[in-house]
């Protein structure tokens, strides 16, 4: 083989070889599932407001998905709601019937005693 032919086949050898690089990252990270959304759950409640991230299917109850958060924020279920675009969300509901995209924001709400005597 020739000096040139010797170049060729090392520039093929380094193009396969780095072809054969794969992220780390694996896929399945990336994004979820089909049928399932990255959503941010953000604490208005109590005096340390912090957000978390949560991935959730798009037909589970908003009653599963307030017990999951409950447990995660440490708090009673009874004390807070999930709002979403200024909307309560209906613990009977999905949040596909809210419209929530992947990388939304739901709220946690407190409830309101105004008017409880």
């Amino acid at each position: 083989m020739s000096e040139f032919d010797d170049l060729l086949m090392d520039d093929i050898e380094e193009q396969e070889a780095k072809s054969a690089i794969k992220s780390k990252t694996p896929a399945s990270t990336k994004k979820p599932a089909s049928g399932r959304k990255n959503v941010y759950l953000q604490s208005t409640v109590g005096p340390a407001q912090k957000q978390e991230k949560l991935v959730v299917s798009d037909n589970a109850p908003l009653g599963d998905i307030k017990y999951t958060v409950s447990q995660i924020f440490n708090l009673p279920t009874d004390e807070f709601h999930l709002s979403h675009a200024g909307r309560t969300m209906d613990p009977d509901d999905t949040i596909a019937d809210y419209g929530v995209e992947d990388g939304d924001t739901i709220l946690l709400i407190p409830v309101s005693t105004a008017g409880a005597y």
